[in-house]
């Protein structure tokens, strides 16, 4: 299947397991999938290898970032003392906190914005950036919400929100 498709987009879900990123599991880490994990993480590097467009939602940021070489906060609240809330309660098409984005950047230009205001629905967060990703979204906590490869790269973006959650 993988051979047919054109570009693959890795959605949202459970917590990665950290093992996927040589650490031990935290005790506030939620419900793994090592399964999802592998099969993800080796679709995002074959797409990458091949060139093939990838675009990350929520966890997605995660997988990519992971499958790179990055690693990440396993639980956001006990890790990142200040960290504003980034687990909200209110609806999924509730949008709770702002981002910053990078000016010029995939991201911003397909926003037509520097800044937007989105959902938020995760405790798990990128820590160490992989190598080769840009960051072109940040919370105003300091917090990594968008990424993309560099111009010259293969098309490749994510965001730790979910636009597929927005009705306007």
């Amino acid at each position: 299947i993988y051979q047919r498709l054109d570009g693959i987009l890795i959605p949202g879900g459970v917590d990665m397991d950290p093992a996927t990123f040589g650490e031990p599991r935290h005790q506030k880490l939620g419900a793994v999938d090592p399964a999802r994990d592998r099969v993800e993480l080796q679709l995002t590097r074959w797409a990458i290898e091949e060139r093939k467009p990838v675009l990350g939602l929520c966890r997605g940021i995660q997988v990519i970032n992971v499958a790179l070489g990055g690693t990440l906060w396993q639980d956001i609240p006990s890790e990142r003392p200040g960290a504003i809330p980034h687990a909200q309660g209110a609806d999924r098409d509730q949008r709770t906190h702002p981002v910053e984005l990078t000016p010029g950047s995939r991201l911003a230009l397909a926003l037509g914005a520097t800044r937007c205001d989105v959902n938020s629905f995760h405790h798990q967060s990128i820590r160490d950036v992989a190598p080769g990703l840009l960051v072109t979204g940040v919370a105003p906590d300091g917090e990594i919400e968008g990424v993309e490869s560099p111009p010259e790269d293969a098309w490749l973006l994510a965001v730790q929100w979910h636009p597929e959650e927005f009705h306007h």
